[in-house]
């Protein structure tokens, strides 16, 4: 399976365990896909660190799932 790394960056003032795409400031799809779960987690990260848009204090969370695992609300 190959894997697509979602990032989502919230304020610090969000706790963690809320961070999502429906709470975040930013939601960035790092380009590529990957076969390894684990690779993803990394590369979502290193997306993140060179974006510009994460700021001191930003809570980043990666999420990692296939494409077609998301589902947009028409």
């Amino acid at each position: 399976m190959l894997y697509t790394a979602y990032v989502a960056v919230c304020l610090a003032s969000t706790p963690v365990q809320d961070c999502n795409r429906n709470t975040a400031h930013d939601w960035m799809v790092a380009p590529g896909k990957v076969q390894s779960l684990s690779y993803c987690m990394v590369r979502g990260q290193q997306y993140a660190a060179t974006s510009g848009i994460v700021k001191e204090g930003d809570i980043v969370k990666v999420y990692c799932k296939a494409p077609d695992q998301f589902r947009t609300a028409g």
